[in-house]
Protein backbone atom coordinates (compact mmCIF):
# COMPACT_ATOMS: atom_id res chain seq x y z
CA UNK A 1 0.00 0.00 0.00
CA UNK A 2 1.20 2.92 -1.26
CA UNK A 3 0.13 6.60 -2.18
CA UNK A 4 0.45 7.05 -5.98
CA UNK A 5 -1.25 9.53 -8.32
CA UNK A 6 -4.86 9.38 -8.52
CA UNK A 7 -5.11 6.01 -6.51
CA UNK A 8 -6.98 5.64 -3.63
CA UNK A 9 -4.81 7.23 -0.63
CA UNK A 10 -3.75 10.21 -3.20
CA UNK A 11 -8.02 10.82 -3.35
CA UNK A 12 -8.48 9.99 0.51
CA UNK A 13 -5.54 12.99 1.50
CA UNK A 14 -7.56 15.61 -0.97
CA UNK A 15 -10.83 14.58 0.69
CA UNK A 16 -9.53 14.83 4.52
CA UNK A 17 -7.63 18.30 3.28
CA UNK A 18 -11.64 19.89 1.88
CA UNK A 19 -13.15 18.00 5.15
CA UNK A 20 -10.34 19.77 7.18
CA UNK A 21 -10.93 23.62 5.57
CA UNK A 22 -14.78 22.98 5.80
CA UNK A 23 -14.76 22.45 9.06
CA UNK A 24 -12.23 24.63 10.74
CA UNK A 25 -14.15 27.64 8.42
CA UNK A 26 -17.28 26.58 9.51
CA UNK A 27 -15.78 26.73 13.69
CA UNK A 28 -14.44 29.58 13.46
CA UNK A 29 -16.45 31.58 11.71
CA UNK A 30 -18.77 31.01 14.96
CA UNK A 31 -16.41 32.26 17.22
CA UNK A 32 -15.28 35.73 17.97
CA UNK A 33 -11.87 37.18 16.08
CA UNK A 34 -9.75 37.23 18.57
CA UNK A 35 -10.37 33.57 19.09
CA UNK A 36 -10.11 32.70 15.22
CA UNK A 37 -6.78 34.22 15.40
CA UNK A 38 -5.53 32.55 17.99
CA UNK A 39 -6.09 29.00 16.66
CA UNK A 40 -5.34 29.64 13.32
CA UNK A 41 -1.89 30.95 15.15
CA UNK A 42 -1.71 27.91 17.12
CA UNK A 43 -1.91 25.85 14.02
CA UNK A 44 0.96 27.62 12.08
CA UNK A 45 3.73 27.12 15.04
CA UNK A 46 2.81 23.78 15.25
CA UNK A 47 3.42 23.43 11.63
CA UNK A 48 6.85 25.26 12.39
CA UNK A 49 7.49 23.19 15.20
CA UNK A 50 7.20 20.16 13.44
CA UNK A 51 9.75 21.57 10.71
CA UNK A 52 12.06 20.75 12.93
CA UNK A 53 10.93 17.92 15.09
CA UNK A 54 10.80 15.97 12.38
CA UNK A 55 14.54 15.39 12.56
CA UNK A 56 13.79 13.07 15.58
CA UNK A 57 12.02 10.50 13.03
CA UNK A 58 12.51 8.27 10.43
CA UNK A 59 14.11 8.87 7.90
CA UNK A 60 15.65 12.14 8.99
CA UNK A 61 17.36 10.69 12.24
CA UNK A 62 19.08 7.98 9.85
CA UNK A 63 20.76 10.41 7.96
CA UNK A 64 22.02 13.22 10.31
CA UNK A 65 23.73 15.63 10.19
CA UNK A 66 22.97 15.90 6.40
CA UNK A 67 19.23 15.63 7.45
CA UNK A 68 19.33 19.32 8.83
CA UNK A 69 18.73 20.39 5.23
CA UNK A 70 15.46 19.40 5.04
CA UNK A 71 14.50 21.38 8.31
CA UNK A 72 16.03 24.93 6.02
CA UNK A 73 13.91 26.72 3.82
CA UNK A 74 14.72 24.50 0.97
CA UNK A 75 11.74 25.17 -0.92
CA UNK A 76 8.74 27.79 -1.76
CA UNK A 77 6.63 25.70 1.00
CA UNK A 78 9.49 25.37 3.39
CA UNK A 79 9.88 29.14 3.28
CA UNK A 80 6.16 29.46 3.93
CA UNK A 81 6.10 27.09 6.89
CA UNK A 82 8.72 29.65 8.43
CA UNK A 83 8.00 32.73 7.49
CA UNK A 84 4.06 32.24 7.67
CA UNK A 85 3.91 31.97 11.49
CA UNK A 86 5.82 35.87 12.43
CA UNK A 87 3.53 37.34 9.02
CA UNK A 88 0.21 36.22 11.14
CA UNK A 89 1.02 37.65 14.08
CA UNK A 90 1.23 41.22 12.50
CA UNK A 91 -1.74 42.61 13.33
CA UNK A 92 -2.38 45.53 10.74
CA UNK A 93 -3.38 44.15 7.16
CA UNK A 94 -0.08 44.64 5.29
CA UNK A 95 1.16 43.10 1.96
CA UNK A 96 2.86 40.29 3.01
CA UNK A 97 -1.14 38.91 4.52
CA UNK A 98 -1.89 39.03 0.68
CA UNK A 99 1.04 37.24 -0.61
CA UNK A 100 0.49 34.78 2.71
CA UNK A 101 -2.93 34.17 1.09
CA UNK A 102 -1.82 33.52 -2.32
CA UNK A 103 1.28 31.28 -1.92
CA UNK A 104 0.06 29.58 0.53
CA UNK A 105 -2.78 28.70 -1.58
CA UNK A 106 -1.04 27.72 -4.56
CA UNK A 107 2.09 26.35 -2.73
CA UNK A 108 -0.14 24.22 -0.74
CA UNK A 109 -2.60 23.08 -3.50
CA UNK A 110 -0.06 22.36 -6.12
CA UNK A 111 1.86 19.75 -3.40
CA UNK A 112 -1.61 18.23 -2.76
CA UNK A 113 -2.26 17.68 -6.11
CA UNK A 114 0.98 16.47 -6.87
CA UNK A 115 2.71 15.34 -3.46
CA UNK A 116 6.52 14.21 -5.39
CA UNK A 117 7.60 13.41 -1.61
CA UNK A 118 5.09 11.23 -0.62
CA UNK A 119 4.89 8.67 -4.03
CA UNK A 120 5.46 5.20 -3.43
CA UNK A 121 5.53 5.71 0.39
CA UNK A 122 3.47 4.07 2.68
CA UNK A 123 0.04 6.10 3.31
CA UNK A 124 0.72 6.00 7.56
CA UNK A 125 4.52 6.02 7.54
CA UNK A 126 5.52 9.58 9.78
CA UNK A 127 7.11 11.39 7.14
CA UNK A 128 4.00 11.19 4.51
CA UNK A 129 1.75 12.53 7.38
CA UNK A 130 3.61 15.24 7.67
CA UNK A 131 3.41 16.25 4.49
CA UNK A 132 -0.37 15.60 4.46
CA UNK A 133 -0.16 17.39 7.82
CA UNK A 134 2.19 20.63 6.75
CA UNK A 135 0.94 21.26 3.21
CA UNK A 136 -3.06 20.96 4.44
CA UNK A 137 -2.36 24.02 7.22
CA UNK A 138 -0.38 25.72 4.43
CA UNK A 139 -4.13 26.04 2.72
CA UNK A 140 -6.33 26.63 5.28
CA UNK A 141 -4.93 28.99 7.54
CA UNK A 142 -4.80 31.84 4.71
CA UNK A 143 -8.03 30.77 3.47
CA UNK A 144 -9.66 30.46 6.55
CA UNK A 145 -8.43 33.46 7.78
CA UNK A 146 -9.70 35.11 4.18
CA UNK A 147 -13.02 33.47 5.14
CA UNK A 148 -13.08 34.62 8.45
CA UNK A 149 -12.47 38.26 7.36
CA UNK A 150 -9.53 38.28 9.39
CA UNK A 151 -7.33 39.69 5.97
CA UNK A 152 -9.13 40.19 3.03
CA UNK A 153 -6.52 39.96 -0.05
CA UNK A 154 -6.65 42.59 -1.99
CA UNK A 155 -6.40 43.24 -5.71
CA UNK A 156 -4.98 46.46 -5.53
CA UNK A 157 -1.69 44.94 -4.21
CA UNK A 158 -1.49 41.99 -7.35
CA UNK A 159 1.36 44.49 -8.20
CA UNK A 160 3.71 43.03 -4.96
CA UNK A 161 2.75 38.80 -5.68
CA UNK A 162 4.96 38.38 -8.14
CA UNK A 163 8.13 41.12 -6.24
CA UNK A 164 7.72 38.70 -3.15
CA UNK A 165 7.52 35.28 -4.84
CA UNK A 166 10.93 36.59 -6.15
CA UNK A 167 11.71 37.50 -2.57
CA UNK A 168 10.75 33.80 -1.83
CA UNK A 169 13.26 32.32 -4.55
CA UNK A 170 15.94 34.50 -3.90
CA UNK A 171 16.02 33.20 -0.22
CA UNK A 172 15.95 29.21 -1.53
CA UNK A 173 18.64 30.37 -3.87
CA UNK A 174 20.84 31.73 -0.27
CA UNK A 175 19.81 28.77 1.18
CA UNK A 176 21.25 26.34 -1.17
CA UNK A 177 24.43 28.15 -1.58
CA UNK A 178 24.46 27.86 2.39
CA UNK A 179 24.14 24.60 2.46
CA UNK A 180 26.50 23.44 0.23
CA UNK A 181 29.17 25.87 2.06
CA UNK A 182 28.75 24.41 5.39
CA UNK A 183 28.63 20.81 3.72
CA UNK A 184 25.23 19.51 4.55
CA UNK A 185 25.19 19.37 0.50
CA UNK A 186 27.55 17.27 -0.93
CA UNK A 187 28.14 19.21 -4.12
CA UNK A 188 30.09 22.15 -5.95
CA UNK A 189 28.32 25.45 -6.43
CA UNK A 190 28.27 25.12 -10.20
CA UNK A 191 25.99 22.22 -9.58
CA UNK A 192 23.31 24.32 -8.44
CA UNK A 193 22.94 25.49 -12.00
CA UNK A 194 22.04 22.58 -13.36
CA UNK A 195 18.09 22.59 -13.19
CA UNK A 196 18.24 18.78 -12.68
CA UNK A 197 19.79 19.33 -9.00
CA UNK A 198 17.78 20.48 -5.80
CA UNK A 199 15.66 22.55 -8.10
CA UNK A 200 12.09 21.67 -6.64
CA UNK A 201 10.74 25.40 -6.76
CA UNK A 202 12.35 26.03 -10.05
CA UNK A 203 14.78 28.42 -8.95
CA UNK A 204 17.44 27.63 -11.00
CA UNK A 205 15.16 26.75 -13.99
CA UNK A 206 12.75 24.69 -15.30
CA UNK A 207 13.00 20.67 -14.09
CA UNK A 208 13.83 18.14 -16.62
CA UNK A 209 10.83 15.86 -15.40
CA UNK A 210 8.82 19.07 -16.91
CA UNK A 211 10.43 19.82 -19.78
CA UNK A 212 7.01 19.74 -21.26
CA UNK A 213 6.09 22.42 -20.10
CA UNK A 214 8.85 24.52 -20.87
CA UNK A 215 7.07 26.26 -23.86
CA UNK A 216 4.71 28.31 -21.24
CA UNK A 217 8.36 29.72 -19.73
CA UNK A 218 11.32 29.92 -22.00
CA UNK A 219 9.60 32.72 -24.88
CA UNK A 220 9.36 34.73 -21.82
CA UNK A 221 12.87 34.84 -20.59
CA UNK A 222 15.25 37.06 -22.39
CA UNK A 223 18.34 35.51 -24.22
CA UNK A 224 20.56 37.17 -21.17
CA UNK A 225 19.24 35.62 -18.75
CA UNK A 226 19.73 31.99 -20.13
CA UNK A 227 23.44 32.11 -21.39
CA UNK A 228 26.31 32.38 -19.41
CA UNK A 229 27.74 35.60 -20.89
CA UNK A 230 29.77 36.26 -17.05
CA UNK A 231 31.55 32.55 -17.47
CA UNK A 232 29.99 31.20 -14.42
CA UNK A 233 29.10 27.78 -15.81
CA UNK A 234 32.39 27.11 -18.00
CA UNK A 235 30.31 29.00 -20.87
CA UNK A 236 27.58 26.53 -21.37
CA UNK A 237 23.95 27.93 -21.12
CA UNK A 238 21.76 27.87 -18.17
CA UNK A 239 19.19 29.93 -16.39
CA UNK A 240 20.27 32.86 -14.04
CA UNK A 241 19.32 31.61 -10.56
CA UNK A 242 16.23 33.45 -9.90
CA UNK A 243 16.15 36.12 -12.23
CA UNK A 244 15.70 34.12 -14.76
CA UNK A 245 11.50 34.20 -13.94
CA UNK A 246 11.15 37.56 -13.66
CA UNK A 247 9.18 37.97 -16.65
CA UNK A 248 6.89 34.87 -16.30
CA UNK A 249 6.58 36.30 -12.27
CA UNK A 250 4.59 38.94 -13.23
CA UNK A 251 2.71 37.69 -16.89
CA UNK A 252 1.10 34.72 -14.53
CA UNK A 253 1.21 35.34 -10.96
CA UNK A 254 -0.53 38.90 -11.42
CA UNK A 255 -3.66 36.94 -12.93
CA UNK A 256 -3.58 34.02 -10.88
CA UNK A 257 -3.76 36.24 -7.78
CA UNK A 258 -6.17 37.65 -9.10
CA UNK A 259 -8.61 35.33 -9.96
CA UNK A 260 -7.99 33.33 -6.50
CA UNK A 261 -8.60 36.65 -4.77
CA UNK A 262 -11.46 37.60 -6.45
CA UNK A 263 -14.28 36.17 -4.16
CA UNK A 264 -13.01 38.28 -1.54
CA UNK A 265 -12.04 41.51 -3.25
CA UNK A 266 -15.68 41.45 -4.61
CA UNK A 267 -17.05 40.40 -1.39
CA UNK A 268 -15.46 43.53 -0.13
CA UNK A 269 -15.90 45.87 -2.39
CA UNK A 270 -19.95 44.99 -2.42
CA UNK A 271 -19.86 45.54 1.42
CA UNK A 272 -18.22 49.07 0.87
CA UNK A 273 -21.20 49.90 -1.58
CA UNK A 274 -23.85 48.62 1.02
CA UNK A 275 -22.21 50.42 3.49
CA UNK A 276 -22.08 53.75 1.64
CA UNK A 277 -25.79 53.60 0.52
CA UNK A 278 -26.77 53.01 3.79
CA UNK A 279 -24.91 56.09 4.89
CA UNK A 280 -27.04 58.26 2.16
Amino acid sequence: MTVEIANGFYFMYIAVAAVYILLLALILRKTSRRTARTVLTVILFCNFALHFIKQFFVPYCTDFPYSLRRSTVENLCAVSTVFFPFIFLIRKHCVLHDFMYFIGVCGGLAALAYPIETLGMSPFAFDTLRFYICHINLVSVPLVAAICGLYAPRLSKCWAIPLLFLAWQLIICLNEFFLIGVGLVQASYADLLDPGFRNSSFTFGVRPMFAQFAFLLDPLVPNFFKTDVFGINGGKDFYFPVLWMTVPAFLYLIPLYAVLSSPFWVRTACKKRAAKRASR
